[in-house]
């Protein structure tokens, strides 16, 4: 089980002379900004729809909450379309509006504030970007005021690797998500 501790040497080598607990928090802040900006960690439930109203109950994993929902399939792995087929509101509650009895569901999930030592972190992201996360803690803590280790402007560097990361985890999720989505469809015109 990977750990955010695990990132801790990362995060010391761009801002020494902290206490390990400051540089710790700051680690959680950035991986939770992380799957904020990036909608990297995901979810899928095949769930039941309520024949009667049509929505759907999701269950996140325990200690985080729905920050989108990205795909919604039927059983046969059609995918549905937003605003014709299915509703999502902002608080992420779906309503299925054609007749289906079992919808799938993906959506991006964020650890809720504030973080545990002990929550599940995905392995996934600290295994691509360990760096573009502690990077982040760095980035937070170099903001800090009235400390030694304040620096405005390495502060922003790292903050870029911070954003590069998460860009480039945010365009990994889209492509695997849209990846059955773009094929392409031929249409007779009539002229």
């Amino acid at each position: 089980m990977a750990e955010l501790r695990d990132l801790l040497p990362l995060v010391l080598e761009k801002c020494s002379g902290m206490p390990n607990q400051s540089a710790i928090d700051q680690l959680k802040k950035a991986y939770r900004n992380f799957c904020l900006e990036s909608g990297f960690v995901q979810q899928t439930e095949t769930v039941d729809v309520d024949p009667v109203t049509g929505s759907v109950i999701l269950y996140p994993e325990a200690d985080h909450y729905i920050h989108s929902i990205n795909v919604v399939k039927d059983m046969n792995g059609k995918r549905l379309e937003l605003g014709v087929s299915y509703k999502a509101d902002a608080s992420n509650n779906v309503t299925i509006v054609q007749g289906h009895s079992k919808v799938v569901i993906t959506y991006s999930i964020v650890p809720e504030m504030p973080i545990d030592d002990g929550v599940d972190v995905n392995a996934d992201v600290l295994r691509r970007w360990p760096d573009e996360i502690a990077a982040g803690a760095a980035s937070l803590l170099r903001l800090m005021p009235d400390q030694p280790w304040t620096n405005s402007g390495l502060s922003d560097f790292y903050q870029r690797d911070f954003v590069k990361g998460h860009r480039e985890a945010f365009r990994m999720r889209v492509v695997s998500n849209d990846e059955d989505q773009f094929q392409t469809q031929s249409k007779r015109d009539f002229f």
